[in-house]
């Protein structure tokens, strides 16, 4: 009894010290928390919602819920002639919002240092969005991360090529101007001005993006913009793109087709139609909403299905049939059943 007694008391200790613990690191504060990846859909219904709720009081207002219900039909439509910037832009204002809401409760190093990784991971994932819009958002980061720390730093963002209209924006605590002054001998617009020459007649003949991202980015588009005709049909299941057997289990499937394909051929796998210029060119059709998502009507589906049992007459491969289960080589062994009386009977003679 006295050991229980001593194992409950000396577990309670340990509980209570690690929360302890957790507080003073700050594991559990908001500045620390991971943030999801911002949705472009979730930031368009936030605007939204934020226009129907101008001007009324707490309690007048319209429920998330209650408002996608009343409004989806005219939310989807008006989501899916968003542009690629339009939604970036969108997405940049939740990133401020979250940005704004942050704050440091009180000095600790260890949460400054957990502050500043977080900061620097977040500035990381936003260089695939449109230049003015990374050149803002790591300004306001800069800015706030200077603020809530007391850091002396610098911050220069010049344009990535010839055709970008982008100006040149820098930041610079007094004793990082100090010290590019007093140590550089330079002033530090003139720095930021080096910075661009350098940029725009070294790296423009270098400056293009992985093939893999390309790819990616294609796969990406595709699946979001089939997701969202689905969604306007009111179904909800979540379909996968199969760009193997494309017309039986997408178009015929779910009565969707994606037209203005901008290469020759089918439609096929972003990794499978060429190189670098093909796949280039498959994204610029996307991103502009040239090659898109459409519904077809019943005569529609039905000539398809047609041409498509036609073309599967005169050899060509539509139908790409599921592969078949190997039939087992080796029969199992019949199970055998051994009596315990027998086997006891057996011993005893011998």
């Amino acid at each position: 009894m006295a050991g229980e007694l001593y194992l409950k008391v000396l577990f309670g200790y340990c509980y209570s010290s690690l929360k302890w613990t957790r507080s003073q690191l700050f594991l559990r504060s908001r500045m620390l928390m991971q943030n999801r990846r911002v949705n472009a859909w979730n930031a368009f219904v936030r605007a939204k919602l934020q226009d129907a709720n101008d001007g009324l009081e707490k309690g007048e207002r319209i429920k998330l819920t209650n408002f996608i219900a009343e409004n989806k039909a005219g939310l989807l439509r008006a989501y899916g002639q968003l542009t690629v910037a339009e939604k970036r832009v969108y997405n940049a204002q939740v990133l401020q919002a979250r940005q704004e809401k942050s704050s440091a409760a009180r000095a600790n190093p260890k949460a400054v240092w957990h502050d500043m990784n977080a900061t620097f991971t977040s500035m990381d994932h936003e260089v695939g969005a449109a230049c003015s819009l990374v050149i803002c958002l790591h300004s306001l980061h800069w800015t706030a991360l200077c603020a809530r720390m007391g850091m002396e730093c610098f911050y220069i963002a010049v344009r990535g090529g010839i055709e970008d209209l982008s100006e040149l924006k820098i930041f610079f605590t007094k004793k990082a101007q100090k010290f590019v002054s007093s140590i550089l001998r330079v002033e530090p617009r003139h720095l930021g001005l080096k910075l661009e020459v350098f940029v725009v007649g070294k790296l423009s003949t270098n400056n293009s993006r992985p093939l893999n991202k390309l790819i990616a980015e294609c796969r990406e588009l595709i699946q979001d913009g089939l997701g969202f005709i689905l969604l306007e049909q009111n179904d909800l299941h979540k379909m996968k793109m199969n760009y193997r057997n494309y017309e039986c289990a997408i178009v015929e499937h779910c009565g969707v087709a994606l037209i203005n394909w901008p290469l020759s051929g089918v439609v096929q796998n972003p990794s499978k139609i060429g190189g670098r210029n093909q796949v280039q060119t498959l994204l610029d059709a996307l991103q502009s909403n040239q090659c898109k998502w459409v519904s077809l009507s019943e005569e529609e589906l039905s000539q398809r299905m047609t041409d498509n049992r036609a073309r599967q007459a005169c050899s060509e491969v539509v139908y790409i049939p599921r592969k078949q289960r190997t039939a087992p080589t080796a029969k199992k062994s019949a199970k055998v059943i051994i009596d315990s009386s027998e086997s006891s009977s057996d011993e005893s003679i011998g």
